[in-house]
């Protein structure tokens, strides 16, 4: 189609910009409030249009120069051109709008951040090499952007970025650094002896014994989920515990490797669950808490089993459609949902508001500065 004329107007879920086009409206990859843009539209259905900037005719006020070279490029931080404290208001906006326009949830969102650690934040990343480029996917393929160093990266992920490309590495790793000691540990399907030789704390699915280390108490498994920042998973785990306060007794579903319960007060009775067998045992270990491997079915039975104070959950992007109705009838007190995805956790809520159940806090925490991806917790009572 021959190129058009756009403004944005406002920002979706997702970080996309969005305008309108004869009416119709459009989302545009990197357009921010206030821009007027030349673009080209690369997709359409009877509902909305996307399309892809060809020039930039009037930058937004909140338009800024990215501190990474590859911004446009990598499908990393999509919000690199988004100024301070701009990001902070749109994803606190669009926390509480999401809620709202599909939970049914008319709340404010309170805003947790620390700004001291917006670049250099992240520990964990993956990193993925052809022998000869190394670095991060392109947006929407899987072209590899060669990389020599991510602004966003902790700089013992950024050494170890180097030191992958030494090896000429092939294929996927995930790795994960310890940001106050001296493992990094390095996660791969497939065995590779260069790999293992230059790094001790490298695994694969077949390795029984996972290198771990210690952070705050919890135990950080390698090949199991973690925060993508440790340092910034400490906001979080503070803002989690204010919301839990000190019941008598803890259900923590989707526990993975204690990361929310295990610092509690040891007279508060845990009881933890999760698909991953390998985090579990690790939660276990620390003799803080009862901490089981089991799925929603098991979940489903453990809450409809026992009172229980609070029950805290922490599930994936995906949500917990799957338990529910089980949850909204459960004998507890207070609910405290923590999610990274507005939207499934908009509709979880709504299931369980519908019940009788409602929002008494809700707190959007910004884990993943220059992209538009934002926690959310909530507390819920009856």
């Amino acid at each position: 189609m021959n190129p058009t004329t756009i403004q944005i107007d406002t920002l979706a879920h997702g970080g996309n910009g969005i305008g309108r086009i004869e009416g119709q409206v459009c989302f545009v990859p990197y357009g921010l409030p206030g821009d007027t843009l030349q673009v080209r539209i690369v997709r359409q259905t009877k509902s909305a249009l996307w399309a892809e900037i060809d020039t930039v005719l009037e930058a937004s006020p909140h338009r800024t120069r990215s501190a990474c070279p590859h911004f446009g490029t990598c499908g990393g931080c999509t919000w690199g051109h988004l100024d301070y404290p701009t990001q902070a208001e749109w994803k606190q906006r669009i926390a509480r709008d999401t809620l709202a326009h599909m939970g049914g949830i008319d709340t404010e969102v309170a805003w947790i951040e620390d700004p001291s650690l917006r670049l250099a934040y992240r520990t964990r990343a993956e990193f993925h090499g052809d022998g000869k480029a190394l670095g991060f996917y392109a947006r929407g393929s899987h072209q590899i952007v060669d990389v020599e160093a991510c602004p966003l990266c902790h700089r013992k992920l950024n050494t170890t970025l180097r030191q992958l490309r030494d090896i000429g590495l092939k294929g996927t790793v995930t790795v994960t650094a310890n940001p106050e000691g001296e493992e990094v540990m390095v996660w791969t399907k497939f065995t590779q002896r260069r790999l293992k030789h230059r790094f001790p704390l490298a695994d694969t699915p077949k390795d029984e014994r996972r290198s771990r280390f210690l952070l705050d108490g919890v135990p950080i498994v390698n090949g199991t989920f973690s925060q993508s920042s440790l340092l910034l998973n400490r906001l979080l785990v503070r803002e989690a515990h204010a919301m839990i306060g000190k019941p008598v007794s803890l259900l923590d579903l989707y526990c993975g490797n204690g990361n929310l319960s295990l610092g509690l007060h040891e007279k508060i009775r845990v009881v933890g669950m999760d698909h991953n067998r390998t985090a579990v045992k690790a939660a276990k270990a620390r003799h803080r808490g009862d901490y089981r491997p089991g799925d929603e079915a098991k979940m489903r039975k453990l809450l409809r089993k026992d009172e229980w104070d609070t029950v805290l959950l922490d599930p994936p992007r995906t949500g917990a459609k799957e338990i529910m109705e089980t949850l909204a009838a459960a004998h507890a007190r207070a609910i405290v949902y923590v999610s990274c995805d507005p939207a499934t956790l908009a509709r979880d809520l709504k299931i369980l508001c519908a019940a009788g159940w409602r929002v008494t806090q809700a707190k959007a925490i910004d884990m993943f500065p220059y992209t538009p991806h934002v926690e959310t917790l909530c507390r819920l009572e009856r």
